[in-house]
């Protein structure tokens, strides 16, 4: 799995960047701004970019790099490409 940064907000979690750009423009719609540009992330990027965990009440909160959250996610199964992330929510 890789991530692929959609735009300046968001991530998504697949095999592919045409997979997750597909994906991205189902969840959001023809005229979300999906990166024409989408691009996988670096070898630093996922070990300096932060991915932060919050529960549903705000109290607790866990932050780990977005290298150790891929792992994560691939534990988790299901199906892919998803959403692995946003500043937005």
């Amino acid at each position: 799995m890789k991530i692929f940064s959609m735009n300046d907000c968001d991530w998504m979690i697949g095999l592919s960047a045409d997979a997750c750009k597909a994906e991205y423009i189902n969840i959001f719609g023809e005229d979300s701004d999906c990166a024409d540009d989408a691009r996988e992330l670096s070898e630093n990027e996922l070990d300096t970019l932060k991915f932060t965990e919050r529960s549903d009440d705000r109290q607790d909160e866990t932050t780990r790099t977005f290298r150790k959250q891929i792992a994560i996610e691939i534990a988790k199964g299901g199906e892919f490409p998803r959403m692995f992330a946003s500043t937005e929510y």
